[in-house]
């Protein structure tokens, strides 16, 4: 499991603690495709998982170097994606869901290269470029996942493309978001999974064994 690097502030040490405790209470499975039943996706885990339709909308984020990034241009190449939703100052969901991604990237050793991963604050006027940077830090980040951050019109449009936006930060869905390529649908995984579950559907995507 991945710790803290020193020095951090937006995620002690007993946060990360509380963090990996959960962690090691959702329970492993199988595929997502194979925990699924009935016609509305929902798996026996509670998780639902689902194909959507998203239009990027041509916005310019800024990354944790201070630098700004065009979405469409960021998501317009061949390598596949996942993508999330968080804030630094959130106490439950955030950490849980960016827990799940570390482990997963981890855990993928070098095949992660070939996967892009992108977190989008939602509370872009507290999570500025030097915030971000720190709680990347935290979840040791590697060079292929960006955490942006950008004006608040930008990332509620954002939002509102993934159909995610529910008004406020307190109220947004636990989502993770994956994309094989640009030709393929976005899969919507609504729920905090296990990241073995998380680790298959990624290995899949990437053509990983």
């Amino acid at each position: 499991m991945l710790g803290p690097r020193t020095g951090g502030t937006s995620l002690h040490k007993a946060g990360w603690a509380a963090v990996a405790a959960l962690l090691l209470l959702l329970p492993a499975t199988r595929s997502l495709a194979q925990d699924r039943h009935g016609g509305d996706g929902r798996g026996v885990l509670g998780y639902m998982i689902t194909e959507v339709v998203v239009t990027v909308p041509d916005v310019t984020l800024t990354g944790t170097d201070g630098r700004p990034v065009p979405l469409r241009a960021l998501l317009g190449d061949d390598r596949p994606v996942m993508l999330q939703f968080i804030f630094t100052t959130c106490p439950t969901i955030c950490p849980l869901l960016t827990g799940v991604a570390a482990k997963v990237r981890e855990d993928l050793g070098k095949d992660r290269e070939k996967l892009r991963a992108i977190s989008i604050t939602i509370d872009p006027e507290h999570d500025t470029p030097i915030v971000l940077r720190e709680y990347a830090a935290n979840f040791d980040a590697d060079p292929d996942w960006s955490f942006l951050t950008g004006r608040l019109e930008d990332i509620i449009a954002v939002q509102k493309a993934f159909g995610s936006y529910l008004g406020n930060k307190m109220n947004h869905p636990p989502y993770t978001f994956l994309r094989r390529s640009p030709r393929d649908p976005w899969v919507r995984i609504d729920g905090i999974v296990h990241a073995d579950v998380l680790e298959v559907e990624t290995r899949k995507m990437i053509g990983a064994r």
